[in-house]
């Protein structure tokens, strides 16, 4: 059986079009790639061209996502395919909004996160104990301030997450500060990171997160479609029109272990530099090598198996199922949802 992949439509002047039951992409007139649509999962376009309605409508049939990630890694459109599940699972999700599941959703996705942040900081600091005993400690005093912020949040209580959602929020934001906080001891000064600045980069850090995050962001949906939850329907992150909370509720237990992971691999083993990186209309961008280096690692990483207990599994699949026992959950299929978290 074929391995189903991606498809990175990068750079400029690309064509992707259809020839006989294969999917083409063209530079200049001249094929450069073709693959059948039934070996993709996903085609991820962050350069500039053209795909046809043909290329559309056949990768469509075939359960293929088409996103569109722009070089601040904001992901700015994505077709999918048409529905899988029924109705049921939608109403349950709004219906919980008004109970308790809504709260017990929340807390997990921010506790998941909160322990994936406990446990990367625990082991960036248990490999400096003997080469940098002083940012070893620092990050230890970080991650203990992340654990009593973790202890606050599983005793929280509530009839429905509108009562709590602040105090969760509130928890998770000090959490986070310390998280990045701890951060700032291992990379370098030349790098100018002060901490996360959010959507808007203003440094070759946040720039990495933000492409990141994007990619993340592209591979989630996927899983929160064909799980047939509502994207814009979250329970931690608050409505906002435009926003897909859905989304970024299930993205919060595996930031740190895909995305930052690998960013933090990049600038402490000097993959990329300052130099790869450059200003536009005040934001720090990456440039094309650096763009190509990290979304290969990311498209790398997805495909990876890791183990948990006896079975493995690709992280790929496992956001999918995270996102299919939300589904299961909501429908009172499971009585109970536990959100991912791994020790690194």
């Amino acid at each position: 059986m074929s391995k189903v992949k991606r498809l990175v439509i990068d750079g400029f002047g690309k064509y992707v079009g259809v020839k006989g039951e294969r999917i083409v992409v063209k530079e200049n007139s001249s094929v450069i790639y073709q693959v059948l649509p039934s070996e993709l999962r996903q085609v991820l376009i962050t350069g500039k061209g053209t795909i046809s309605f043909d290329a559309i409508n056949i990768l469509s049939k075939n359960g293929v996502d088409i996103v569109f990630v722009n070089k601040s890694g904001e992901l700015t459109a994505r077709l999918s395919p048409l529905e899988f599940r029924t109705v049921l699972t939608r109403r349950e999700q709004y219906y919980a909004y008004r109970d308790k599941r809504s709260v017990i959703l929340a807390k997990e996705f921010a506790l998941s996160k909160l322990k994936n942040q406990y446990a990367t900081l625990g082991t960036l600091a248990k490999r400096r104990k003997e080469t940098n005993p002083e940012a070893s400690d620092f990050i230890l005093n970080q991650r203990d301030m992340i654990y009593a912020k973790l202890l606050e949040l599983e005793k929280i209580k509530g009839d429905n997450i509108d009562s709590v959602r602040e105090v969760i929020m509130g928890l998770e934001g000090a959490a986070s500060a310390s998280y990045w906080s701890a951060l700032t001891a291992i990379i370098s000064d030349e790098f100018g990171f002060k901490g996360r600045s959010g959507r808007y980069a203003t440094d070759p850090v946040n720039a990495l997160l933000n492409y990141g995050y994007g990619v993340l962001e592209g591979e989630v949906w996927r899983a929160i479609h064909f799980s047939g939850l509502d994207p814009y329907g979250g329970f931690l992150h608050a409505d906002r029109p435009g926003k897909p909370s859905m989304v970024l509720d299930l993205m919060e237990e595996f930031r740190q272990q895909i995305v930052d992971k690998i960013v933090i691999k990049l600038l402490t083993k000097r993959e990329v530099k300052p130099e790869d990186f450059t200003i536009q209309e005040g934001s720090c961008i990456l440039k094309d090598n650096t763009r190509r280096i990290l979304l290969r690692e990311l498209l790398e990483k997805f495909e990876e198996y890791i183990s948990l207990g006896d079975e493995k599994v690709r992280w790929c699949d496992l956001i999918l199922n995270q996102a299919r026992k939300v589904g299961s959950y909501l429908r009172g299929e499971i009585t109970k949802y536990e959100g991912f978290w791994l020790r690194w």
